[in-house]
């Protein structure tokens, strides 16, 4: 069974990953769009940036646990999800509700898949 530290880093990856193509057209957003735009755009760098960091953080936070952890005790090695887990959850939540805004706003003005 995996733990949930482990899932926390794929989850905190999955969530940067999904939102990297976003990052070029937030950064150029108008300000004659919406206000719900410029604030989706606005909140999605530093989330993005913020996600991976902490997940950064928590993976060699994660791997450095299993590595002093008592060889008898196995993999599990008692790490559990601790308040670097938590933020990384939070800032991958955060990362995720901002890139579905700006996709949600992006759909009705086509400017996320334009070439």
């Amino acid at each position: 069974m995996a733990s949930p530290t482990a899932l926390t880093v794929l989850f905190g990856f999955s969530a940067v990953f999904w939102c990297l193509n976003l990052l070029e057209p937030a950064l150029n957003i108008q300000t004659s769009w919406s206000r719900t735009a410029r604030l989706a755009a606005g909140a999605l760098v530093p989330a993005v940036l913020a996600t991976f960091a902490l997940t950064l953080l928590l993976l060699f936070a994660h791997v450095r646990a299993l590595g002093l952890a008592n060889a008898a005790a196995g993999a599990g090695g008692g790490f559990r999800l601790g308040r670097l887990g938590k933020a990384t959850l939070a800032a991958a939540t955060a990362t995720l509700l901002a890139g579905a805004a700006l996709r949600r706003v992006a759909d009705d003005v086509e400017w996320v898949y334009a070439k």
